[in-house]
């Protein structure tokens, strides 16, 4: 399955460079490894994402360092809306734009 990044999660990846790059390359390069294993488990399976209040909508939880990441599916392409941090305020589902 292809995936695809949405506007909204390719600036949240790089907001998460931005912030982490100068603090702890290695770390950067560990949360980023750890994202990446997540979303292409979810490619391989798109079923194993949780419910959201979306019926269009799921979404992967990467535990370990605490990402959200939404995401719906057309065809044989996996489209990534967000990269969302969980501890920031709750993410407003209402507002993620899915291509219909």
């Amino acid at each position: 399955m292809d995936v695809i990044f949405t506007e909204e999660a390719k600036r949240d990846l790089d907001e998460l460079r931005r912030y982490l790059e100068p603090l702890s390359p290695a770390g950067l390069a560990n949360v980023v490894s750890s994202l990446e294993a997540r979303i292409r488990a979810v490619a391989d399976n798109p079923g194993i994402g949780r419910r959201t209040p979306r019926d269009d909508v799921r979404e992967a939880v990467e535990a370990r360092y605490g990402f959200l990441i939404p995401y719906y599916v057309r065809g044989s392409r996996l489209y990534v809306l967000r990269v969302y941090r969980s501890n920031r305020k709750p993410l407003e589902y209402e507002t993620l734009k899915v291509e219909k």
